[in-house]
């Protein structure tokens, strides 16, 4: 693919996702007609809140927080995002059954403390998904529910949702925006633990990872331990990070959280224009030669051959066969504190190569 028919193509994609949201209200009695599933999504978004209550693309002088329930389709394929132009079909789309900001913080913990205690001691986590670049509010939410439920994560979920523009030509607004987000994500996780949390993962994509790996080196910076303790994984999908500030920025951490796993893929077009057109060096989503992490305490997986789409950022997130590997999120990624000949052999459909100590290439059995 030629350079001009590329940027052709990520134009027509990317504008297509931001355009995605505005899913229509549904109510519980269709959910229940339709034989769908409710994702209870708890949010926090430092988002600007608009005049009709809504949260906007702007940066907003504090937090808000709120709740999301939303309505999964029965029956879908895995990775599959299906969202309404008009009115929502719950048989067939994503929609939203009940959408409410709350008036405080308080009212958050409480909400987030009684779906912890509905857990049994020893299962109390949560789970908190940071979206990337040009994403609109309700987008990550849908995404994040969808991914959510498809690898069967069991962790209350909460998702930070920092003021991306939501438009393909602002991406320095973009990359502002994530860095301004940087303190409201880091009262985000406290916030989550003073609930109740007896663990925290965090999932980010693209853009979202370099503020995920922002706040942990904050976390280093302060000398809270107390924080970083509880935080029991990171996966990084496809993330957007320099090589080199990502080596900085662990080497600043030091104890990186554990499981901490990064998915990346050759075939990433997005970051391998990114890395070639705008920043002149490598991405950490689109690592070209094996190896290249293995001297840190991270785990790679490479997820090049479930990379079949145009642009091939968010294999790990929409790639069917590649969630029916991690259908059990929490054994996947616990796996790698094992070795990864445990991460090999809880895998049964999948071929998983040892490229480097840290390197993990996955394929399926098919292939």
């Amino acid at each position: 693919m030629n350079r001009r028919r590329f940027g052709l193509a990520l134009t027509s994609t990317l504008a297509l996702s931001a355009c995605a949201g505005g899913a229509r209200m549904v109510s519980l009695e269709d959910v229940n007609t339709a034989g769908g599933t409710i994702a209870p999504i708890l949010v926090v978004s430092s988002r600007n809140l608009k005049d009709d209550g809504s949260l906007g693309s702007g940066r907003g002088e504090g937090l808000a927080f709120g709740r999301y329930d939303i309505s999964v389709p029965p029956d879908r394929r895995a990775g599959s995002l299906n969202l309404p132009s008009f009115r929502a079909n719950p048989r067939k789309h994503f929609a939203t059954l009940n959408n409410e900001i709350f008036p405080n913080e308080a009212l958050f913990r409480s909400q987030l403390r009684a779906q912890l205690m509905s857990r049994p001691a020893g299962r109390r986590r949560a789970v908190i998904f940071v979206h990337g670049y040009n994403t609109g509010y309700e987008d990550g939410l849908f995404r994040f529910s969808q991914f959510y439920t498809d690898v069967g994560l069991d962790d209350v979920p909460v998702h930070y949702s920092w003021p991306s523009a939501e438009k393909l030509l602002r991406y320095g607004y973009d990359r502002d925006s994530m860095l301004y987000a940087r303190d409201g994500f880091q009262a985000t996780i406290r916030s989550v633990i003073a609930a109740g949390a007896e663990g925290v993962l965090i999932i980010g994509h693209s853009m979202g990872s370099m503020l995920i790996m922002e706040t942990l080196r904050e976390f280093a910076i302060a000398g809270d331990t107390g924080t970083r303790g509880k935080i029991d994984g990171v996966i990084l999908v496809s993330p957007d990070i320099d090589i080199d500030v990502f080596r900085a920025q662990v080497r600043r951490i030091g104890n990186v959280p554990q499981p901490f796993v990064v998915f990346s893929s050759k075939r990433d077009r997005v970051l391998r224009f990114a890395a070639s057109e705008i920043y002149g060096n490598t991405r950490v989503g689109a690592l070209r030669l094996e190896g290249e992490l293995s001297d840190l305490d991270v785990n790679v997986v490479d997820v090049t051959d479930f990379s079949r789409g145009i642009l091939n950022h968010d294999t790990a997130i929409t790639s069917p066969a590649f969630l029916k590997i991690m259908s059990n999120m929490r054994a996947f990624t616990g796996s790698f504190g094992q070795g990864v000949t445990d991460a090999m052999s809880e895998q049964p459909d999948s071929i998983m190569s040892v490229q480097d100590a840290d390197t993990i290439e996955v394929g399926t059995l098919e292939d």
